[in-house]
């Protein structure tokens, strides 16, 4: 359509910090929806059917729901921040 973004960075490498995420299953599609989800390849990110929550030294388990809006079976991923940043950066990169 026409439109321009111009991306600033202070520094491209990749993060040296440790910081895991979790990506939830909404994200994942919003990726995908934007044609990046091949940017979750090659990073080592982790599927993710399920979240344990633990309370009172009680625990249960929450799964994602099946939806009509998923082109695939909900799930999330775990990540590396970092890694997820430079995919996209290369991405960003390979479309100027």
């Amino acid at each position: 359509d026409g439109r321009r973004v111009h991306v600033i960075e202070r520094d491209l490498k990749e993060p040296q910090r440790f910081m895991g995420e979790l990506m939830q299953a909404g994200g994942r599609l919003k990726l995908a929806q934007l044609g990046l989800e091949d940017c979750l390849k090659e990073i080592d990110a982790q599927e993710s059917k399920s979240l344990a929550i633990y309370k009172d030294g009680k625990h249960g388990t929450l799964y994602y729901p099946s939806s009509t809006k998923f082109p695939y079976e909900p799930q999330g991923r775990f990540l590396r921040n970092g890694r997820l940043v430079q995919r996209l950066r290369k991405k960003a990169i390979s479309l100027a």
